[in-house]
């Protein structure tokens, strides 16, 4: 077997043409960094660096909450790369969210891009993916819409969405 990808790898950048050579990738947080001894060197540019070197760099989450807003995660990933003064492109952090994680996986013939032949697994988005203001408008998985907000039997009351409550 090959190992595809090194996950919780905080310190990442510091292997990153390692795992460029042997062609292996890195499952990489946003901003986790200095809550245990081995990732004291973390860096919020982590997934940025990894990139930039020529590995295969993906997000990664170990929480339910986390995993709702990967592409949020993304973002402050993407930002913290541009900061540190790494071009890091949205086409190239949408790959951290889509096939990356999916070759890891050894999913990517069949999940992770729009491709003929693929599984439709898809999310329209109300603008940016990498706005915190942005919402997923409908939801395909396998082609089929699993879900659409304009249904309304989707709709939310909310108080400036800050108290979301679902009426029935």
């Amino acid at each position: 077997y090959k190992v595809r990808a090194f996950h919780h790898a905080v310190e990442g950048y510091k292997i990153a043409d390692l795992l460029k050579a042997n062609g292996t990738g890195a499952a990489e947080w946003a901003d986790w960094g200095g809550f245990k001894m081995e990732s004291l060197d973390s860096v919020k540019a982590n997934l940025a660096i990894t990139d930039a070197m020529g590995a295969r760099a993906m997000i990664h989450s170990d929480s339910a909450d986390g995993a709702q807003r990967l592409n949020q995660e993304v973002a402050k990933a993407m930002y913290a790369g541009r900061a540190a003064g790494i071009n890091i492109t949205e086409d190239q952090a949408i790959r951290w969210l889509t096939i990356n994680p999916a070759w890891a996986l050894d999913l990517d013939d069949r999940i992770g891009s729009i491709e003929v032949g693929k599984n439709a697994d898809v999310v329209l988005w109300s603008g940016n993916p990498f706005s915190i203001y942005t919402k997923a408008e409908k939801v395909w998985i396998d082609g089929a819409m699993l879900f659409d907000r304009s249904d309304p039997a989707e709709k939310w009351r909310t108080d400036f969405e800050l108290g979301v409550v679902r009426e029935k």
